[in-house]
């Protein structure tokens, strides 16, 4: 059975999918979420035989699939759901058309898809290198990445103000550690917004010593929040200041 990838690819799946169907009677959307377990699972000691017997996917043996809910539920819409896979880094298949009603033909289509998924992401590590294991600041960089995902552009601008003051109290305290992770920090924040941020200037500008140091540094928040308020009559006005004070000889 060939799957219908709308999100990642059966090259190389995630081994997570949201997979959705739609009732040709009334338009509706109904979903479920297949996820392929890393250790094997025999789903047969933990199902009620009435059910298990319904589910294909219970004697597989080399790679447990377990779809939930096991009969897809009624959703928003496909795009809510196309929505929701992005933010989750889900692959997203279209299982077809199929009768809400029709429920032993859903479980059913459900136990193929996820049989075949299964057997797809069991390929794809089978072809996979062996991976070293992810430095410790890779894996600091995934967390801060999901959680800056998720905030707003208000929130992230909050975030960003509180990391710069974190990083000019650092600088007065000459503390190259603290700069340090906190460069770090806010470079991960700086690919959740505008490039026009200009969030690498701001670093370079709390990083100067000094009462110049500080004012670019507060022209430059600022300037952050003129652009999300879309203030650009204020915005000028800070950018000339800025160009007074990065071009002002001693």
């Amino acid at each position: 059975m060939d799957l219908a990838f709308e999100r990642g690819s059966a090259v190389g799946p995630t081994g997570h999918a949201l997979v959705y169907f739609s009732d040709p009677s009334d338009g509706s959307v109904l979903a479920t979420y297949v996820v392929v377990l890393p250790v094997n699972l025999e789903l047969s000691r933990y199902v009620p035989p009435m059910l298990a017997s319904q589910l294909p996917i219970a004697d597989m043996k080399s790679m447990s699939a377990v779809p939930l809910p096991p009969v897809p539920e009624p959703i928003e819409s496909r795009d809510y759901l196309a929505r929701l896979a992005e933010l989750r880094h889900d692959d997203l298949i279209a299982g077809g058309a199929v009768g809400s009603g029709d429920v032993m033909r859903m479980m059913a289509l459900v136990g193929e898809i996820a049989q075949r998924y299964a057997q797809l992401y069991e390929e794809y590590v089978q072809r996979a290198p062996s991976a070293e294991p992810p430095s410790t600041e890779a894996a600091d960089a995934t967390v801060s990445d999901v959680l800056y995902g998720l905030m707003s552009e208000q929130q992230r601008l909050a975030e960003l103000a509180k990391l710069a003051g974190q990083l000019r109290y650092a600088v007065d305290g000459g503390d190259e550690r603290q700069i340090a992770d906190l460069s770090v920090d806010m470079s991960h924040l700086a690919r959740h917004l505008p490039s026009t941020y200009g969030v690498s200037d701001l670093v370079d500008a709390i990083k100067q010593t000094g009462a110049a140091g500080r004012r670019l540094s507060a022209l430059y928040l600022d300037r952050c929040y003129k652009l999300a308020n879309e203030d650009y009559a204020a915005l000028e006005e800070i950018d000339r200041e800025i160009d007074r004070l990065r071009h002002r000889t001693p």
